[in-house]
């Protein structure tokens, strides 16, 4: 038996080789990207300011998921950045919504210091995760070696840890990932001295549990200190009673420090989710439970081809659903040579069998819970507050670390005791084949119709399926031979490449090359000062932040209740305030219903209505404009080919299954549009789409459009119009619809060549009447292409800035931030200070979100706030000159800092002082 294999005390020692492995693998996983070879800033995907896009070597997920990583990590982790790098504690962030706190929010990793500084930096994200790879496999590492595993054994759980699949899945969670097995590893440590007489030992537990809470992630965090919690109880049994009272102590200390240590995190986020609204997480999650199509993606996750890759057309809806709903849904996967591999160390006798029993039951109920049995739902309830996670997503993280932990005692076994019994290989192989077949099995039907759907997939897919599969059954070869020569070294570098090939993998779904476009960015750092601004797509939601440009688009969660409030009864009745942005699709599932609950609670009833999609949020932004202007929104960014401020309606037919209507000098084309069709009110242009045969067409374009006896009129020339596009016909005056008033319209071009009038087929709900005379007799009914455009009255926007990525409109009569009544002379410098100059006394208003954090000094003398149209802040100024100053801070935020800095204090103090109180006799090692 080699070095890698020994146990001994002098084998033990020399970690180099493993620690070096364990550091290079993440930058081996990541090769593509850090040589510049492939582009992932999940900026480019979730900004919207991509000006241009290179070729992706896979049509899937760019080497992450979840969206969040861009939506709030890298934004407002910059954010918390730059506010520790000039000196300010993150507490507020006054550029989203209009004002919510920043730390308190908790995904923001505010505190999570000093890795959140690299997020100062737009590929911070990327070092963040490096970081927190490089430390899982570490401290991974560490606790198994503190097992009395081998280093060889320990290395393999060190890197299947390290490359584990939340990294892709949900990378925003990074932050708590390193910090469970240095808990467990406290835990560990803690039990030995406890057996030893020592009093040392516990002392990682406070530093392991604050990060775990500071790494940003509480769901995370909160499973994973329930294993943590499974494993002392396990720990404490064994033990021995005559040390069981001292290990009780040493853990119920380091957890005390530990949480008191986070208590400036934890205090405002659990103020700030008292007074919040919390979306789904209120009520839903509690039953919520994923479905069997998604049962074989945790030991072969690309059995679907590329993870995040388009739907395939054709397939059924609800099926497509089920599927993207299981992506959404899951935080990792284990593959099949680490199942195996932990199957295995259930299978034989052991030394740690006992806890890799424990592990497996671990498994096991999470396993329960997530895939529907009942009875494992009500007993992961029963844990506090569980029911309000969403913990069917983020058990996943303790799962795998549990999992490959016991693949680790898996591998230490083989080394150490030998090969695998015959008996209980077989056992092995055919356990293993059987829940490979099942979990495939259960899924047959929906592969079947996944692939018929999009056959080009399946090579892919199999390819790399069978390539683990391939893996897992040399591994359990392996096992059945004896450990000597270089057997283990390829049994750990089989066990290896599964995971590392599928990270190299999952990252080819990142474009060649892409750049971004920030011109509009850098106009509105320079015009909109203490204005807000609302995206409808473009720099948004969130990266406004990151820039310094106050935006009321949000992606959070929690977010204020009160907020929530608002937007449901003066902004958009339909938005779901957890995102509430201006480019969320509208649809029923899993984005309507939210929002329709959210309205609900909030005493507002959305009646269905035929459409049953409610309107979008620029109709949303038409209707409520006045309202928008109230909270300070000067700016509206769209895409730079929408304009917000009018309303489009297109008639029921096929903009791709069409065919061209040749109009000569002198040709008509005339039909009806029947009542009530449309549902717009006011016609002032209508926009047709023509074919110039390649600039050919030339003349004159006209259009007579009326309802009953209004008519109106429009043309437009032909020469340098856009060949197979849209061509604008504004109405000589707005034409006037009654809802159950038919439209007439009739096109004719007098002189010039020919110009093609598209027709579309109709579709299947469409009225027969739609349909016009040109059509041919063996041509399905058509009717023309032809866009409605309304316009609002009252409506003061005009454009100011437009590229190749967005379009800016200032609002007039936008809400000035601070305002006062009677008027006074105000001179802001900066969201928190001003200056007034006031000839009685006034009532200040400030249009940022009261919070019970928020004090206000008048002339360095405290003064009350008050909360006006129940969202904003208030206070009294005196006549004459008075400087203001508003400052946030948490209630009870000092006493928390306090007790922090005494358990910083405490902690090194009794490390060093406990040994010599509560030295004791030495007690064997125990297993």
């Amino acid at each position: 038996m080699n070095r890698w294999a020994t146990g001994t005390k002098s084998g033990m020692r020399w970690h180099g080789p493993a620690l070096l492995a364990l550091i290079a693998l993440p930058f081996a996983a990541n090769l593509l990207v850090l040589t510049g070879v492939l582009h992932n800033d999940p900026a480019l995907f979730t900004m919207f300011l991509t000006r241009t896009m290179g070729p992706r070597p896979l049509l899937a997920a760019p080497g992450w998921f979840d969206p969040t990583i861009g939506l709030i990590t890298q934004p407002l982790g910059m954010l918390s950045a730059k506010d520790w790098l000039h000196g300010i504690v993150p507490w507020w962030n006054p550029y989203t919504g209009v004002g919510m706190p920043l730390a308190a929010e908790m995904q923001t990793l505010s505190f999570f210091l000093p890795f959140v500084l690299v997020l100062k930096f737009w590929p911070g994200w990327l070092v963040l995760k490096l970081m927190m790879q490089i430390l899982c496999g570490l401290f991974m590492y560490a606790l198994l070696i503190e097992l009395r595993l081998t280093r060889l054994a320990a290395l393999v759980g060190g890197a299947l840890y390290a490359l584990n699949a939340t990294f892709f899945l949900v990378p925003h969670v990074m932050g708590p990932l390193p910090f469970a097995p240095l808990l467990l590893l406290g835990i560990e440590r803690a039990a030995r001295a406890a057996r030893d007489g020592r009093g040392q030992g516990w002392g990682l537990i406070p530093l392991a549990l604050a990060y775990l809470i500071y790494g940003g992630y509480p769901e995370v965090a909160y499973i994973e200190a329930t294993l943590a919690a499974v494993w002392t109880l396990w720990r404490f049994a064994n033990v021995g009673s005559g040390a069981r009272a001292r290990f009780a102590g040493k853990i119920a200390l380091g957890g005390a420090l530990g949480i008191a240590l986070a208590l400036p995190l934890l205090v405002p986020f659990l103020a700030y989710v008292r007074t919040s609204y919390l979306g789904i997480h209120a009520t839903k999650y509690a039953w919520l439970w994923l479905l069997p199509p998604g049962v074989p993606v945790q030991l072969f996750p690309f059995i679907y081809g590329p993870i995040g890759g388009p739907t395939p057309p054709g397939l059924n809806p609800a099926l497509a659903n089920t599927i993207a709903a299981y992506w959404v849904q899951s935080a990792g996967w284990f593959g099949p040579v680490a199942a195996c591999l932990a199957l295995a160390a259930v299978a034989r006798p052991a030394r740690l069998r006992g806890l890799a029993l424990l592990l497996f039951g671990f498994i096991l109920v999470w396993q329960a819970r997530i895939w529907g049995f009942k009875p494992a739902i009500w007993l992961i309830d029963l844990i506090p507050m569980m029911a309000r996670t969403d913990a069917m997503r983020f058990c996943a993280p303790a799962m795998e670390l549990a999992c490959f932990i016991m693949a680790a005692i898996a591998f230490d076994a083989w080394q150490v005791d030998g090969a695998l019994p015959r008996p209980r290989a077989i056992g092995l192989s055919l356990a293993a084949t059987a829940i490979g077949a099942i979990s495939i099995g259960v899924a047959l039907p929906a592969l079947y119709a996944w692939f018929t759907a999009v056959p080009g997939r399946l090579d892919l897919a199999l390819g790399v399926t069978l390539a683990e599969a391939a893996l897992a059954v040399g591994a359990l070869l392996i096992l059945r031979r004896q450990p000597g020569g270089r057997r283990g070294v390829v049994l750990a570098a089989l066990v290896i490449a599964d995971p590392l090939g599928l990270a190299v993998l999952t990252t080819l779904g990142a474009p060649r090359s892409a750049a971004l476009d920030f011109g509009g960015v850098t106009y509105l750092q320079r015009h909109a000062r203490l204005a807000r601004m609302y995206s409808l797509q473009p720099f948004g939601p969130n990266f406004p932040a990151a820039f310094g440009v106050a935006s009321i688009d949000d992606n959070a969660s929690p977010v204020s209740a009160a907020w929530n409030r608002y937007i449901h009864r003066h902004l958009d009745r339909y938005a779901d305030v957890v995102m509430f942005t201006g480019s969320q699709a509208r649809a029923l599932g899993c984005v309507l219903l939210p929002r329709a609950a959210a309205a609900l609670d909030n005493g507002i009833f959305i009646r269905p209505t035929r459409a049953i999609i409610p309107p979008d949020q620029s109709a949303e932004l038409r209707r409520h404009i006045a309202a928008y202007r109230a909270i300070g929104v000067k700016y509206v960014v769209s895409p730079p080919g929408h304009d917000p401020f009018v309303a489009h309606a297109t008639l029921p037919v096929s903009i791709t299954a069409r065919s061209a209507f040749a109009l000569s000098a002198g040709g008509k084309l005339s039909g009806v549009v029947p009542a009530g069709l449309l549902g717009i009110a006011r016609i002032s242009e209508v926009d047709t789409l023509i074919g110039t045969y390649a600039g050919a067409a030339r003349g004159t374009l006209r259009l007579k459009l009326c309802a009953g006896a209004d008519c109106a009129t429009a043309s437009a020339p032909l020469a340098g119009a856009k060949d197979n596009g849209f061509l604008a016909l504004p109405l000589d005056h707005p034409l006037t619809v009654a809802p159950a008033q038919p439209l007439r319209y009739r096109f004719t071009h007098r002189t010039g060549s020919a110009v093609a009038l598209w027709l579309g087929d109709l579709q299947p709900d469409a009225p027969a009447t739609l349909a016009v005379a040109a059509s041919a007799p063996a041509q399905p009914p058509q009717a023309p292409i032809l866009r409605f455009v309304e316009t609002t009255p009252g409506i003061a926007a005009r454009p100011v800035f437009q590229d190749q990525v967005m379009r800016i409109y200032r609002l007039e009569g936008a809400r000035r931030f601070f305002s006062a009544t009677p008027s006074c002379r105000i001179t802001p410098s900066g969201f928190d200070r001003l200056t007034t100059d006031c000839p009685a006394a006034a009532t200040l208003v400030r249009l940022e979100a009261a919070d019970a954090g928020w004090h206000a000094t008048v002339d360095g003398h405290d003064v009350p706030i008050a909360t006006v149209s129940a969202l904003f802040q208030s206070i009294a100024v005196p006549a004459g000159r008075s400087d203001i100053r508003f400052f946030y801070r948490p209630p009870f935020i000092r006493s928390s800092c306090a007790a922090a800095l005494a358990a910083l204090a405490i902690w090194p103090f009794l490390i060093a002082g406990l040994p010599a109180l509560t030295a004791g006799r030495r007690r064997p090692p125990f297993p």
